[in-house]
């Protein structure tokens, strides 16, 4: 018997493929109230519905509201040096495959606060963030100004007019991300760089918990790192590959990354101390076995 109702939210119950366009996708895994959705031919995995009832009052055209996002955007600020060495292993990938001598007009969508883009104009790009967080894009208009605004790509941003996209660990947020990557295809000129990172399917972590989930499924609601309206989507170095490649991509770089421990422990002080022991221990395990929990995806445009 199914743990949830298909027609408890219509409007964003999704069978098919937003990414390739596959139709009918079975499903993987039934949740307390959502199930998992997996694309035979791209591989991405999504939750269905994509949000729930609650959410419909407070659908974002990018990156997912979350209840607790001022937690976040302050989780994130309290771990900023953490956050700049992430970053400036990012920007080093990007220098060696679109140089701002080359390619210097860069935009990240979900910036947040915008230290992506502060670090990126040091390093000699013409950098701008965008995000849909208000309480964000305020905090950088009085620590950084001018540097971010708010809002998401969309159709206001004109054709072939951008060196570089990026994106990180915002993608899955979305509520389509196939047309956010026709756009991204759009404003970037021919030989452009798109850069993502996202939670990855291959991770111990996303093994432990799926494998957990379908060994109990029935049993009550349990964390399979997915969830309606948060993290909808899952992409991995395979599904990312087939996804970009499919919209005519050269896929030039796939590395498996993991959330710094630092990070990690800040993203979860408040869920007790056996919750973040786990945690943690996830996060040595996945260094061990190089199955991390992210991946970073590099692509170069037609």
């Amino acid at each position: 018997m199914l743990s949830w109702d298909p027609m408890q939210a219509p409007a964003f119950a999704e069978s098919n493929c937003r990414l390739c366009g596959t139709t009918d996708c079975p499903a993987v895994l039934d949740c307390e109230g959502f199930q998992v959705r997996r694309c035979p031919s791209c591989t991405t995995l999504w939750c269905d519905p994509l949000r729930l009832p609650e959410d419909e009052s407070e659908v974002e055209s990018q990156a997912g509201s979350e209840a607790d996002a001022p937690a976040i955007e302050d989780t994130y600020l309290s771990v900023d040096d953490t956050i700049q060495r992430e970053n400036n292993a990012r920007l080093d990938l990007i220098r060696d495959l679109a140089p701002p001598s080359s390619h210097p007009r860069l935009l990240e969508i979900g910036c947040m606060h915008g230290g992506f883009v502060v670090q990126a104009k040091r390093a000699g790009y013409e950098g701008h963030g965008l995000d849909i967080s208000q309480r964000a894009v305020d905090w950088a208009a009085e620590h950084n100004p001018g540097m971010v605004s708010f809002g998401t790509l969309d159709a206001s941003q004109p054709d072939d007019s951008l060196d570089v996209v990026a994106g990180f660990n915002v993608v899955e947020h979305m509520d389509d991300p196939g047309e956010f990557l026709d756009h991204v295809a759009r404003v970037l000129r021919p030989g452009g760089i798109f850069v993502a990172e996202t939670p990855a399917q291959e991770s111990l972590y996303h093994h432990v918990l799926f494998g957990r989930a379908k060994v109990l499924q029935g049993r009550g609601s349990m964390e399979v790192g997915m969830h309606p309206g948060t993290h909808i989507f899952k992409f991995g170095r395979k599904a990312w590959t087939n996804v970009l490649r499919g919209r005519d991509f050269d896929v030039l770089d796939v590395q498996a990354k993991s959330t710094p421990l630092r990070e990690l422990l800040a993203k979860t002080q408040t869920r007790g101390l056996v919750f973040a022991a786990g945690i943690v221990g996830f996060g040595l395990a996945q260094r061990l076995t190089g199955l991390g929990n992210r991946v970073l995806v590099a692509a170069r445009a037609p």
